[in-house]
């Protein structure tokens, strides 16, 4: 299944076109609007907004260039233009956002953050809003929450049957480190939310169960949630250490961005809890070098981390118009010996996709689980490649691996790989 909903996007992004609908094309309309004044304002950003849940975008870009104000969206991650708006409403468009997030309107030259509460607009979803000064003007980036966000179930984010299996049983320890890793937009905070609702589904007795969020995209029923306030000086390291004594069993911490954040966040996993929280990291075995460079002792992450799941987004393609593909030179220099004797699938764009070739997301992952040889390789200091060969050897399949299964059961492409796996090492090739 796929991870997000089905998107309504236009062209493809080598040849981007303005979605049209039964209302004309959307920089027309938007056009037209922006001449009504500042009631047309404030209806050309509803439509805006709107016409973006429409097409499944996650993020709507207002972006100020030379002479004019780029309108993109962002859909199964892939920016896509929209619409070019008049350079002289770009002032008037950003503030009637601010006025929505409730920011404030006159500050144009430091960076603001605020959120539109759903029943604010006509798009009915909730949204963040995040402002940036630029040499041509504020740009204004919006991100839409999915309406069913929080509410996926695991089973429905296309993980593996057996991924699914270890996940399941790294919940049901009563205390430990889970660490998700993986860039921005690669579902971590989708699948942390769907770990979170599979303890609450669990007929065991329910656990305490309390996050720390930046933001909190969305509301959990029977979960302690809290936000971040670093401005009041309530930061992730603060506001863990106080939760600490707020008598938990399940703490999921939204990002660990700093070393005493990592080293709390570490030794709570220790001392009777199960911390949930996300890392940046290019692969699984790479978290386990981010928390030796961020300071922590090799004995308290060996102790501590019980699993690490790296995942990647990848968009699914059409199944009216996926034709199949052979690989190409790039393609078999990239994954080598990995996609011979397999058959695959490519893009090509049809009305139902709206000539994207692709609809919806899927993920792809790696979980690397922790055993007494990994531990006593990070006592040791190793390499992060001797790292992943040892959880390779432990079972773990290559996040390169499943995703090249995925392209050849027609779920993706090659191109799809290309552009959101990390960059693979002659070492770790072999090893898929």
């Amino acid at each position: 299944m796929a991870l997000f909903s089905r998107s309504h996007g236009a062209a493809p992004a080598e040849a981007d076109a303005v979605q049209t609908s039964p209302d004309g094309p959307l920089e027309g309309r938007l056009a037209a609007l922006l001449e009504a004044g500042e009631d047309g304002v404030a209806r050309a950003v509803d439509a805006a907004l709107a016409e973006a849940v429409a097409q499944g975008a996650s993020d709507l870009h207002f972006e100020p260039w030379m002479d004019v104000l780029a309108l993109r969206f962002r859909i199964d991650g892939m920016l896509h233009d929209r619409a070019m708006l008049p350079k002289a409403a770009q002032a008037r468009i950003v503030s009637r956002l601010k006025v929505l997030a409730r920011i404030v309107v006159y500050e144009r030259q430091l960076p603001q953050d605020g959120r539109i509460e759903a029943a604010a607009t006509p798009a009915g979803r909730p949204m963040r809003v995040s402002t940036f000064p630029t040499v041509y003007g504020e740009k204004a980036v919006v991100r839409i929450f999915e309406a069913d966000h929080g509410s996926l179930p695991l089973d429905a984010l296309g993980f593996q049957s057996d991924t699914e299996r270890s996940l399941r049983a790294l919940l049901t320890t009563p205390h430990g480190t889970l660490l998700l890793t993986g860039p921005s937009s690669s579902g971590k905070t989708t699948t942390i939310y769907a770990l979170l609702r599979e303890m609450l589904g669990d007929a065991a007795p329910r656990r305490h169960i309390v996050t720390i969020e930046d933001p909190v995209e969305c509301r959990l029923d029977r979960v302690a949630q809290s936000e971040v306030n670093p401005a009041a000086g309530f930061t992730f390291q603060e506001a863990l250490r106080a939760l600490l004594r707020q008598d938990p069993e399940v703490v999921m911490v939204g990002e660990i961005r700093d070393a005493e954040t990592a080293r709390i966040a570490v030794q709570a996993g220790l001392t009777g809890h199960l911390v949930i929280s996300t890392i940046h990291s290019g692969t699984a075995a790479g978290v386990f070098t981010r928390l030796l460079d961020m300071g922590v002792e090799p004995f308290l992450i060996g102790s501590s981390v019980t699993g690490v799941l790296a995942q990647r987004l990848v968009r699914r393609l059409c199944p009216s118009c996926a034709a199949p593909a052979e690989p190409g030179p790039t393609h078999r220099a990239r994954f080598g010996s990995g996609i011979e004797g397999r058959a695959f699938r490519g893009a090509v764009g049809c009305p139902e996709c709206v000539g994207i070739g692709y609809r919806g997301r899927t993920a792809i992952a790696e979980l690397l689980e922790v055993d007494d040889a990994l531990v006593t390789l990070l006592l040791e200091r190793v390499r992060t490649a001797e790292l992943h060969a040892a959880a390779v050897d432990n079972g773990m399949r290559p996040i390169e691996a499943d995703g090249l299964a995925r392209a050849a059961e027609g779920v993706t492409t090659l191109d799809e790989l290309m552009r959101v796996l990390p960059v693979v090492t002659s070492h770790r090739r072999a090893t898929s």
